[in-house]
């Protein structure tokens, strides 16, 4: 299923409030769909100017932003409103604070709510060289009451990111120190610098997750009582894909929550380290069975195919001239094989 197919199944758009953050120019649910807020950093002539440069924006149709969460909080920008779903493709990993952020989310659900999450995996993107976020790293920048990305995920990130393709990632192991970065180490230092000495917004992914490790995230943020979200729903990243979605919903019960995190959490597995492929994931091991279900049929198909070859050379020459002229001389030589092993026996 496709992944806007899976985000929207089971909505009820008509008679309910939906809140969609960072949108663009590809939201999940239209303003002619039901009533839909869409909220960004920035408002739309920003936005538009911001990815004027870039050819893979329709900058055209960026959607007109109804809210812009800057630095108040998420339910002073709605003016008070609260929502029945949140939608979040590929946002959550941008978010300074996360658990700041999470927090602001189920403040704004109405009761029964749901968040609908896209979230990356690092496996098959540019992140692939990058470690993956413990739960200190997320405590840091809650501690810091983070509004902008720190220096330290600016720098990591954009010193790590390389180019991946991601069905390569899926079909073979990747040799990780081969992969092209996007970036220089001195643009990179540049970059975490300007971040550290002035306001200006940088724009990177501060978290890096594989489905199991966020489910261990938000295990360890509900134990120390820092998620009142359980996980209602998930999805592994499916194969060829670099993404994975996350259902989470209001509670108050904490034994629940931590039970519904530890129940993603080991219903997955850890992911290999860098640079081996991701054999521990189902839909792997399932590319590498229909592989060698292909080639075996392939064998088969060229193995008919010289059987049918050989058998009408054997029906060619059972026609020809020689065959028949030869017919007494072959008789005679069957004759005396079954003669000399008669002889042999007495």
């Amino acid at each position: 299923m496709h992944v806007r197919d899976q985000i929207r199944t089971g909505m009820e758009l008509r008679n309910k409030t939906t809140m969609e953050i960072g949108p663009l120019y590809r939201p999940f649910v239209l303003k002619s769909e039901g009533d839909v807020i869409y909220v960004d950093h920035a408002d739309t002539d920003t936005l538009r100017k911001k990815y004027a440069s870039d050819p893979t924006f329709d900058v055209s149709g960026i959607v007109q932003v109804d809210a812009v969460w800057g630095d108040q909080t998420l339910l002073e920008c709605l003016g008070g409103r609260r929502v029945d779903y949140v939608i979040a493709s590929h946002v959550i990993e941008h978010v300074p604070n996360l658990i700041a952020w999470l927090q602001e989310l189920s403040l704004v659900l109405n009761h029964g709510g749901e968040i609908r999450l896209v979230i990356p995996d690092k496996r098959f993107t540019f992140d692939i060289a990058r470690r993956l976020t413990v739960f200190s790293d997320i405590i840091d920048a809650y501690i810091r009451k983070a509004r902008r990305p720190l220096p330290l995920c600016v720098f990591d990130f954009v010193s790590s990111a390389r180019y991946v393709d991601v069905h390569e990632a899926w079909r073979t192991k990747l040799d990780i120190d081969s992969l092209p970065h996007y970036h220089t180490y001195d643009s990179a230092l540049r970059i975490a610098k300007d971040a550290l000495e002035t306001q200006n917004y940088h724009d990177v992914h501060c978290w890096v997750f594989t489905p199991c490790s966020f489910a261990r995230l938000m295990r360890e943020a509900a134990q120390h009582g820092l998620l009142e979200l359980e996980c209602s729903q998930y999805t592994d990243t499916p194969c060829n894909s670099l993404e994975f979605t996350v259902y989470m919903r209001s509670s108050a019960n904490k034994d629940a929550i931590i039970e519904s995190w530890r129940k993603m959490e080991t219903s997955l597995s850890d992911p290999p380290a860098v640079g081996t492929p991701p054999e521990h994931d189902a839909a792997s091991a399932t590319v590498a069975l229909e592989k060698e279900l292909n080639d075996l049929l392939e064998r088969e198909r060229e193995l008919r195919d010289a059987l049918k070859r050989a058998q009408s050379l054997v029906e060619a020459y059972s026609l020809s001239a020689s065959w028949r002229l030869t017919r007494p001389l072959r008789a005679l030589m069957r004759a005396m094989r079954r003669w000399k092993q008669n002889d042999a026996t007495t």
